[in-house]
């Protein structure tokens, strides 16, 4: 059953052609069942394309009349708070954007046990990619759409896997296997992460993606860069286990 989701758009922030709004709003429907979708910009003759596009498509456009620099971002935050306290059956909340302003409202929304997903360009915070549950960055995640519509087995699922999240199931299926008094070896991993329920877009080892967006050639580097923050570490058997 697909979370129930409300989406956050900073337009402004992150600006996108009309063409590509079909392409974000298919990833976006796997996401979860939307029940709010609201695009935030000053919007003007100058976008008024793309803001028709997305009035077309089923998303509500919000204009902010200020050109203050917080306004949008001030108007998203209180809109979030009170559609989040109107409906509590919203369980995920996308926010496209890169301003790190919403690290407070971030942070509140996961103290109510809400999942926060990041969508944003280079530019964002590392900070505010770190606090998010998810962060993508928009335009590679659009063209791994496209990669999907030109080969015939996607479009039930994301291409690419976020590393933080490949990193999570990594150490839960260790820990798994630890307790069963099974060795948790590369090769026994690399059959097993392809299964996890939180990783039904895992097509291929090159699915995980690195923290800085690029994707990793093999499991095993995956594994390596996991290795190398001190999480895990492999003894001489070749057995991975927790530090």
């Amino acid at each position: 059953m697909k979370a129930k989701t409300a989406i956050y758009w900073d337009v402004q922030n992150v600006l996108i052609s009309p063409e590509n709004i079909p392409l974000l709003n298919l990833f976006l429907n796997q996401q979860g069942d939307i029940l709010i979708y609201k695009a935030y910009d000053y919007w003007n003759p100058k976008n008024e394309l793309l803001g028709q596009t997305l009035y077309q498509k089923g998303v509500k456009t919000i204009h902010v009349p200020s050109r203050e620099k917080n306004a949008v971002d001030d108007q998203i935050i209180q809109d979030c708070k009170y559609d989040i306290i109107l409906d509590r059956s919203i369980r995920s909340v996308i926010l496209i954007t890169g301003d790190k302003d919403f690290l407070s409202l971030v942070k509140e929304l996961q103290q109510l046990g809400i999942k926060v997903i990041l969508i944003s360009r280079t530019n964002v915070k590392k900070s505010f990619q770190k606090a998010v549950d998810i962060a993508y960055n928009i335009d590679k995640l659009i063209d791994s759409v496209k990669l999907d519509q030109a080969t015939p087995e996607t479009l039930d699922s994301p291409a690419m896997i976020p590393y933080e999240e490949a990193k999570k199931c990594l150490i839960e299926l260790i820990k798994k296997m630890q307790k069963q008094g099974k060795k948790a070896t590369l090769a026994v991993l690399g059959c097993l992460i392809k299964k996890h329920p939180r990783l039904s877009g895992y097509k291929k080892v090159s699915s995980i993606a690195k923290p800085d967006g690029k994707i990793f050639a093999k499991f095993g580097k995956f594994v390596e860069a996991v290795i190398q923050e001190g999480i895990i570490q492999k003894n001489c058997n070749g057995e991975l286990i927790l530090v």
